[in-house]
């Protein structure tokens, strides 16, 4: 007789498939955060962030700030994106004051469309926490970043 009942197996399963999922997302992430220690360095200006937030499983949900940025490389313009979170008053507080400042990054120079913050925990961020994390980034609000681009 088996270990495992027929809904024991479908759990395996699909705990199996959750996993596999979650480290394909994960691990390309962590890599690129770990290189980015080699990649060149830049000066990048905030955009005003779109308020939202971030789903923590089972109808939960954080409050976040997401915030773009752009910068140039051989006078190219690119742009991305990071996101805060935390308290709501303090994400529109910090959001409002980080418009228009300047913001270190490196980038993949042989990639410039992908881009990561220096210091995730840059004191102007108020004690929020700072994320590049694809999951979390994937629950922002609709905007545009070739507007940003443009200018």
């Amino acid at each position: 007789m088996s270990r495992y009942g027929s809904n024991g197996w479908f759990q395996v399963i699909m705990f199996s498939a959750l996993l596999v999922w979650i480290l394909s997302i994960q691990i390309p992430y962590l890599l690129k955060y770990l290189r980015r220690k080699n990649w060149p360095s830049g000066n990048a200006t905030i955009q005003k962030g779109a308020m939202g937030r971030i789903s923590r499983g089972r109808g939960g949900f954080i409050p976040a700030c997401f915030i773009g940025y752009t910068f140039k490389v051989q006078g190219e313009r690119y742009a991305a994106y990071f996101v805060l979170v935390g308290n709501e008053e303090a994400l529109e507080k910090v959001n409002k004051g980080l418009s228009g400042g300047s913001l270190q990054i490196r980038y993949d120079p042989s990639d410039p469309n992908i881009s990561l913050l220096v210091d995730y925990d840059d004191f102007r961020f108020a004690g929020l926490r700072a994320s590049q994390d694809p999951d979390w980034l994937r629950q922002a609000p609709a905007f545009n970043l070739q507007d940003v681009i443009r200018g």
